[in-house]
């Protein structure tokens, strides 16, 4: 029986927005925090993973994918729930034997650890950061966030998507090496690719076909800066973004190819600073740029000895996806040249010695 069966057909076309803005709305109340990556919670147990199930429920709706009762309490499972990806789909893997899923999936696990919990926990260190307001502290702290919401996040996401591998489901792969990307347009096709399948689905393709690529592109960005948080700062966020991919599209259709890669590196590190700081006057204070000296280094030096390695490892793994992006291991973009048995191998060397429990041991996108 169809979760939708009894639903007025007039009221259809409405209610997937409705489910999508729902987070929206709890937001605006109070009930839900703004989704920054720092811990995001609710005062509420019973809103616990709303904005994943309602994106997810919208989804099936809009794409008019028939969804049974027995299906819509799949995308209940508490793993998708508290870090993603969004529940697009939960399908039998096929007939692989248990120790073929073992081989293959387990990597994924192994690889999402690492991330998670060696390289992403440490540099929580670095958050006292977020209250400096000169240029080098700004800048600095918008790279060590970028790189601790990339590899936490996508470290969950490959746990799950192995955890659930190995139990015989496949789910969407949520992360596919942003960083192997030259452009804009590229990155946020591997970034969150849950998300970006739902808000395609939900906006850009409907406002497509009503009107021009510039307004297709900001109602896919703003419905995506009010998913994270009804605040001026995710308004700001939204819009920025918008724009940059707009400017990358003409870069690209232009056939210029040194800018768009300009524009890319612009987009991450502003776009992360835009996205961490729901404070609106520090945020603006922030995006005055004022350089005042070099104090901000001795941030560095004066950094534990796990958070420094962090940071080290962090940039060694976004630089390789982006320089050995051509590589015929790297170019598949499913992190197949981390999940050799010599670079897993490594990866517990390394983690013996750097693991650490600093606090940090959150999803940045769980927990609302």
């Amino acid at each position: 029986m169809s979760v939708f069966k009894f639903i007025p057909e007039q009221n259809k076309p409405a209610l997937p927005y409705l489910l999508f803005f729902s987070i929206s709305i709890t937001s605006a109340l109070g009930l839900t925090q703004a989704l920054t990556g720092m811990h995001a919670g609710s005062a509420n147990p019973y809103l616990y993973g709303l904005s994943f199930y309602t994106a997810s429920m919208a989804f099936h709706l809009a794409s008019q994918v028939k969804l049974n009762i027995s299906d819509a309490f799949k995308l209940t499972n508490p793993l998708l729930l508290a870090s993603g990806p969004i529940a697009l789909f939960i399908r039998r893997g096929g007939q692989k034997s248990f120790k073929k899923r073992i081989n293959y999936y387990l990597p994924f696990v192994m690889v999402g650890l690492f991330f998670f919990q060696v390289v992403a926990s440490p540099l929580t260190k670095f958050f006292f950061l977020i209250e400096k307001t000169d240029l080098i502290s700004v800048f600095l702290f918008a790279i060590i966030f970028e790189i601790f919401i990339y590899t936490n996040f996508c470290g969950l996401s490959l746990i799950i998507y192995g955890v659930f591998g190995i139990f015989g489901y496949r789910i969407p792969l949520n992360f596919k090496q942003p960083f192997s990307s030259s452009n804009v347009v590229d990155f946020w096709k591997g970034w969150h690719t849950s998300l970006s399948t739902v808000l395609k689905v939900l906006f850009y393709t409907p406002l497509r076909k009503k009107s021009n690529q510039f307004v297709a592109l900001s109602g896919v960005f703003i419905a995506s800066a009010l998913w994270h948080g009804v605040t001026l700062n995710f308004l700001i966020w939204g819009s920025f973004h918008a724009i940059t991919f707009w400017i990358s599209l003409i870069l690209l259709r232009s056939n210029i190819k040194v800018l768009p890669m300009i524009v890319l590196i612009f987009c991450v590190i502003i776009g992360r600073l835009i996205f961490a700081d729901t404070d609106t006057d520090r945020l603006l204070e922030k995006l005055m740029f004022s350089y005042d000296g070099m104090s901000a280094s001795s941030v560095l030096l004066n950094a534990e000895n796990s958070s420094k390695s962090a940071l080290i490892l962090g940039i060694g793994l976004i630089l390789i996806e982006f320089f050995f992006r051509k590589n015929r291991y790297v170019s598949k973009r499913n992190y197949k040249h981390l999940r050799s048995p010599i670079v897993l191998a490594l990866f517990l060397l390394i983690g013996v010695f750097l693991i650490t429990v600093t606090g940090g041991d959150y999803a940045v996108y769980g927990q609302r």
